[in-house]
């Protein structure tokens, strides 16, 4: 299942930038590009950032988890980070890992490698998660020391 990006061609109609020309911002073929916009595909965390940094808007707000605009923070997508904060986040909660795994309908394996930093966790994952426990994808990918 891919996520489509909830205001990605928006906001890349309102700055009257084509498709073709984001795509050479981001360093991919313009289908490449298309196929994020339409849900077709699922863009990378990555090239998200990207996205997020060049237009200056959050994740949060471009991936409409957030109708507030905020602006884009600093962000190194980084997978210890990450899994860094879905550890926090997941003891915070006081829910054992079987728990998340289970709710979220995936492995024990997927939500290990997440959680230890093996691996960067997925978008359309990422966001399933925080849409579910009421969190924020800036702060799950923030290295800053701060609530998840």
């Amino acid at each position: 299942m891919y996520m489509k990006i909830k205001r990605l061609k928006s906001i890349r109609e309102e700055k009257e930038l084509t498709q073709a020309k984001v795509a050479d911002i981001l360093h991919v073929d313009r289908s490449t590009y298309t196929g994020w916009e339409l849900g077709r595909d699922t863009i990378p965390l990555v090239r998200l950032n990207v996205i997020c940094r060049t237009f200056n808007v959050s994740f949060d707000y471009i991936m409409g988890l957030s109708n507030t605009l905020e602006s884009y923070e600093e962000i190194d997508v980084n997978a210890k980070v990450i899994g860094n904060n879905l550890k926090k986040f997941r003891k915070d909660k006081k829910l054992p890992q079987k728990a998340i795994f289970t709710e979220l309908n995936t492995t024990s394996s997927t939500w290990s490698a997440y959680e230890t930093g093996k691996v960067i966790i997925k978008t359309d994952f990422l966001y399933t998660v925080c849409k579910k426990y009421n969190l924020s994808v800036d702060k799950m990918l923030s290295s800053k020391d701060t609530n998840a």
